[in-house]
């Protein structure tokens, strides 16, 4: 059997967790429609499942079912939807469009926007708690529980948005960049190779904490390469800073007794995409 290319490998993933978000999303008929029509429209709309896909290849490279790993991929893409569609909002950063169409709260209106995005927390909860794939995990679930409630909140991507809001109307000395990334964008992602790792059975400490390293690492990298593409940042030192995380993260991995191919290459594309 032909090993499957990592572009390969990546839309097995991605469509694998699409079906699984089709699945747990409530449906458009269901009452309130309008609530569920808007959530499907921020969930389902595009973009690479990139945190889904590397709690999945995290997980596969440990030697775990990629049946059990769809929960907590669908729970992670379900976080980042309720964080894209609350930072859209003309009180966070005004953007009227996500990934080329109108925003939430452009096409179902700000309140409800706000229910979207508080309902997609709480289903990203549920499917962790209800997943019937991991009814006999109850140890693993609470510590996915655990894990993704850390990332999200007021120590990690929360608090990273009030850091970021914070930023605009403060001299740059006084804040951080660094911190705020970290904790807006790379706790997620960070939590992502976490919730992967977290279903294996074969786990040790030092591999969680390589795998964790190569998650933050990444995370950063992720969104320094996001300021590099931002025109008004390209005169900042960022392709440098991304480039140096990204080889950070891969010596970390390595670490890492397991055929660590996928995570590399998805450490390399972080830096290496023009998107």
């Amino acid at each position: 059997m032909l090993l499957l290319s990592f572009d390969q490998d990546w839309i097995r993933c991605q469509q694998a967790v699409e079906a699984a978000l089709e699945a747990w999303l409530p449906s458009a008929d269901e009452p309130p429609q309008k609530l569920h029509q808007a959530m499907r429209y921020a969930t389902l709309n595009g973009g690479k499942r990139f945190r889904a896909v590397l709690a999945i290849m995290t997980g596969e490279m440990l030697g775990v079912d990629t049946k059990m790993l769809l929960a907590p991929a669908a729970a992670v893409e379900c976080m980042h939807a309720y964080s894209l569609v609350h930072d859209d909002l003309p009180c966070m950063d005004d953007d009227d469009f996500r990934r080329g169409v109108p925003s939430c709260h452009i096409a179902y209106g700000e309140s409800t926007a706000v229910l979207v995005g508080d309902a997609l927390q709480t289903l990203a909860f549920e499917i962790l708690a209800n997943d019937s794939n991991l009814v006999n995990f109850t140890t693993q679930a609470g510590k996915l529980v655990q894990t993704l409630a850390k990332a999200a909140g007021s120590r990690g991507m929360v608090g990273g948005q009030v850091m970021d809001i914070d930023l605009l109307d403060s001299d740059l000395t006084t804040i951080d960049l660094t911190t705020v990334h970290r904790l807006k964008t790379a706790k997620l992602i960070q939590a992502s190779v976490r919730l992967g790792a977290l279903m294996s059975d074969q786990l040790n400490e030092r591999d969680y904490e390589a795998l964790s390293e190569y998650g933050e690492s990444i995370g950063l990298a992720f969104q320094f390469t996001d300021d590099y593409l931002d025109e008004e940042h390209q005169e900042e030192n960022l392709q440098e800073k991304a480039a140096s995380l990204r080889d950070q993260a891969i010596r970390a991995v390595q670490r890492v007794n397991r055929d660590t191919t996928n995570l590399e290459k998805i450490a390399r594309f972080v830096v290496d995409r023009s998107f």
